[in-house]
């Protein structure tokens, strides 16, 4: 069950609605600090209010901020994935405001472009199904040349998806599952959020000197001997930070930008720039009650100076052990696949060549241009593969955010050995001095304008960024019709095209939604298309020995060009489980060499059939193993055995188990 009522100072819980802390939480404690913050959790179908505020960002001290409904940070978002998200957004600042939902797949007009201001006075209503994979998301401000700022004062906030399928793994949950927003500030100008820019922050983007994790100057987090879960979001402007523990102890990467890794390296450290969100697991059981220690960034060799600079050693965090309750928690041992492109399947490449002109207006620049409201600077077709080589010309970071698609890092420098933070499916990257990293981009939902852009919030203001349109193009295919049948474990699919132009072929791809690799489509075969043709065309394929369980299939149609075009079947296929346990006369019979046996289990079920000769002597075991309730087959080839012997011609037996369940049955091989 979903969070429904978690309040300020409580942790996120994917399970229990309950409220984990009292919302004064403030205890006095033997090391100095405050003890971390928790914004409140936003009710799906209300109000989001921005308006100028004032809160205790330092306990007795007033700080000037925008907030949403009166917090800083803002309300955290969790949503169901498939449920649909709801917000009546009111812009009560006396200048424009947009919202944009960073990583969160949405439609045009509901993704906070510049062009579609919320003015003064003025509400939207945002709505839109949750599309994406569970992960750590974030909302924050997007409108013209304001971003920056409005950021800065206190706009941005969590966006967490969930989906029962995350949480079939056993990752710690509830007041173990903790979200971090690191941002930074400047000690000079404590309490306020003052943002008056110089040039060398519009050069290298803001930065501080003073920590805030969720909001919380100087914060401590109490934690017990057992596994958590972090989920850490750079909420600054600018700043990069190497995230590490004190102690340089080990922890686990289980996600990135858009959602869960295929693995769970173990790491020392990792960075994370500005809207990048990283997941950990660190597990404190073999520390003492009474230890602390400290998350921190890392110094780091970073080009510029000033007074605030990139690569300073910071401590972000301090972390105090102070139980031994057990969260729970495991460390997956399988983590769900990731269906990585193949490069050889880009259809289209295209160059970003970031650089900065003279110090002045408009200096930062992608391709030569500055951003344009009104233009569109190039257009990409639906689920059409693209590769974005990013070629990073300045001394300066740059994380590289695309609105709308989640995308794939492919190289960096050439290399196609990634750190673990790049690998895994993202949304932001960050782009070093002189670097050139290569990204794989599909936009697959929805059509309308989107932006693509530099993440440091001061470039990104200053003009860094571009619009594209994603455009649905006419396939070379015409599909009239597309239906299925089900015949016990087999899917059969029937699918007609009135016309095709340039036509290769259909590959079928299918979902088992039960589990947990359920946005991993697999190739199930190919069927030959006709070329190019004006008369109707009919298609069938068979889906054969499906376990039980209910499924999505789409046509993924290719052209002798390589472009691309999906067809989803619009039902759900469902495979049900046979009444009884059944073993089947082999066919053919007789046979040679070789012949299929099919079987039904009823139950998930040990399964072993096993073939003998005529005098009980056991020849091969077909099946070995452990087998969900459905419908089944194998081949015997009696050419391909465990015997070192050409089988001779006879009667042989096969017997199946499954459970108590005992059966067996004759077959002929003649040669």
């Amino acid at each position: 069950m979903l969070l429904k009522s978690l309040q300020a100072g409580a942790a996120i819980s994917l399970l229990n609605p309950a409220k984990l802390f009292s919302e004064n939480n403030f205890k006095e404690n033997a090391l100095t600090g405050n003890p971390l913050r928790f914004p409140p959790v936003f009710t799906n179908g209300g109000t989001m209010t921005l308006s100028n505020s004032v809160v205790n960002v330092w306990p007795g001290m007033d700080t000037h901020v925008i907030a949403v409904n009166g917090s800083y940070p803002g309300p955290s978002v969790v949503m169901q994935k498939g449920d649909t998200f709801s917000v009546n957004f009111v812009n009560n600042l006396n200048e424009p405001a947009t919202c944009h939902w960073h990583g969160i797949s949405v439609p045009e007009l509901m993704d906070g472009h510049p062009k579609d201001p919320i003015l003064p006075g003025e509400s939207r209503v945002y709505t839109y199904p949750v599309l994406n994979r569970a992960g750590t998301y974030l909302y924050h401000a997007h409108a013209d040349m304001l971003t920056a700022k409005h950021v800065f004062k206190g706009f941005a906030g969590f966006f967490i998806v969930v989906d029962p399928a995350e949480i079939s793994l056993g990752l710690p949950t509830g007041a173990f599952d903790i979200p971090l927003c690191i941002q930074d500030r400047r000690l000079a100008d404590k309490p306020e959020f003052n943002y008056n820019t110089d040039l060398n922050d519009k050069i290298r983007g803001w930065m501080g000197d003073l920590i805030l994790v969720n909001g919380t100057p100087d914060a401590y987090l109490e934690v017990n001997k057992t596994l958590y879960r972090f989920r850490l979001l750079n909420g600054s402007n600018g700043r990069v930070y190497k995230i590490a523990f004190s102690d340089g102890r080990p922890f686990r990467i289980i996600a990135t930008d858009q959602g869960l890794k295929d693995s769970a390296p173990e790491v020392n450290s990792f960075f994370l720039s500005s809207g990048e969100r990283v997941d950990i697991l660190v597990d404190f059981s073999d520390y003492n009650i009474g230890d602390s220690i400290t998350l921190k960034s890392l110094a780091f060799p970073a080009p510029g100076g000033g007074t605030y600079r990139q690569g300073v050693e910071m401590n972000l965090m301090r972390i105090d052990i102070t139980g031994s309750v057990s969260s729970g928690g495991v460390i997956p041992a399988v983590m769900p696949p990731i269906n990585y492109y193949n490069p050889s399947d880009v259809q289209t490449v295209r160059e970003f060549v970031l650089s900065m002109t003279s110090a002045g207006m408009n200096m930062h620049r992608m391709n030569g241009l500055t951003f344009d409201i009104n233009r569109i600077d190039w257009e990409t077709p639906l689920n059409s593969l693209e590769e974005w080589k990013i070629i990073n010309t300045t001394n300066n970071y740059h994380p590289m955010h695309s609105h709308s698609a989640m995308f794939q890092v492919y190289s960096r420098n050439g290399s196609t050995d990634l750190p673990p933070g790049d690998k895994g499916w993202k949304d932001t990257v960050l782009v070093n001095p002189f670097e050139t990293v290569r990204t794989l981009i599909k936009f697959s939902d929805y059509t309308g304008i989107y932006l693509y852009h530099c993440h440091t919030l001061e470039h990104e203001d200053d003009g860094m960024m571009l619009n594209f349109k994603i455009i649905d193009v006419a396939m070379p295919v015409e599909l009239s019709s597309f239906t299925h049948t089900v015949d016990k474990s087999s899917v059969v699919l029937h699918w007609t095209t009135s016309s095709e132009k340039n036509n290769k072929g259909f590959y079928i791809e299918r979902i088992n939604l039960e589990q947990i690799s359920n946005d991993v489509w697999i190739n199930a075969g190919f069927v030959k298309g006709n070329g190019t043709t004006s008369s109707t065309s009919e298609y069938l394929f068979t889906d054969k020995n499906l376990i039980t369980g209910k499924y999505k299939y789409r046509l993924k149609q290719i052209d002798f060009n390589g472009n691309i075009s999906y067809h989803n079947l619009s039902s759900e296929v469902e495979v049900g489980k046979p009444d009884s346990f059944r073993l089947h006369q082999n066919y053919p019979n007789p046979f040679n060499p070789s012949t299929k046996i099919r079987y039904e289990i009823s139950n998930d079920s040990f399964v072993t059939l096993t073939v003998y000769d005529i005098n009980g002597k056991e020849l091969t075991k077909l099946v070995n193993e452990n087998k969900m309730a459905g419908f089944y087959e194998v081949e015997f080839n009696s050419s391909n055995h465990n015997s070192s012997r050409k089988l001779p011609s006879g009667v042989y037996l096969y017997q199946l188990k499954a459970g108590s369940f005992v059966t067996s049955k004759k077959m002929i091989l003649i040669n």
